[in-house]
């Protein structure tokens, strides 16, 4: 531990590597990049997979088939963490814009439920399904379970993901300049090596923390105590 290091430089330290990953994925769009290849249950005709990722405003893929069981389903290269998923929303006809839609993800042969969202009302453009994944998953299926007006197909323009790899610490020593650390005071003055090699070990532990946590038998009763034992 740095000389003078506290629980509050840690909090402190954490905050601002939160920040910075944040800004620096948010501007990376990283579909072609990290997506292996996409899988949909139906098309029509020229309306093909596709156009999911051709960045095309004018070209979109369109399901063909009963309501209820459409799907598209990306296979994700190794490593690859998403960090947002949008669907982007072909806003021309009504009935063919989802209005519930159920993300999945895991192995192929074993999809758990990760979220379902309802789209609202006055979405015509993109809208976020997925936002924040901690571990990689070899396949993500969005199934799109209604959409409104009693419409029976789907029609999206494309999707989008913002992503990173695993492995990828996004961290050096250069990005804690002194113009960076204005709104950090407890870091201030903080030699840039010893934040670097903080900074590592706290990614580390986090890791180590999280490949863990899925153990953690949860104890009968949620309350302050157990929350405090946990900490």
């Amino acid at each position: 531990v740095p000389p003078g290091w506290t629980y509050e430089h840690d909090m402190e330290l954490g905050r601002f590597l939160y920040d910075h990953s944040e800004k620096k994925l948010q501007c990376v769009d990283c579909t072609k990049e990290h997506i292996n290849s996409i899988e949909v249950s139906s098309h029509m005709e020229d309306c093909v997979a596709a156009h999911l990722t051709d960045n095309l405003t004018y070209t979109f893929w369109e399901s063909s088939g009963p309501p209820g069981q459409h799907w598209v389903r990306l296979n994700m290269k190794k490593g690859a963490i998403v960090k947002r998923l949008w669907l982007m929303l072909d806003g021309q006809s009504n009935s063919y814009v989802p209005r519930r839609v159920a993300v999945y993800g895991g192995t192929p042969s074993r999809l758990q439920h990760l979220r379902t969202v309802l789209i609202n009302e006055n979405s015509y453009q993109n809208v976020c399904i997925l936002r924040d994944m901690k571990t990689h998953m070899p396949v993500l299926e969005i199934r799109f379970l209604e959409c409104r007006d009693q419409g029976y197909n789907v029609r999206l323009q494309g999707i989008k993901i913002v992503s990173f790899w695993e492995w990828d610490l996004i961290l050096n020593a250069d990005m804690f300049q002194p113009a960076r650390l204005v709104r950090y005071p407890l870091l201030e003055g903080v030699d840039a090596d010893v934040l670097y090699r903080r900074a590592v070990l706290i990614q580390r532990f986090v890791q180590l923390l999280e490949s863990v946590l899925c153990y953690l038998i949860p104890l009968s009763e949620d309350s302050i105590g157990t929350f405090n034992a946990l900490r």
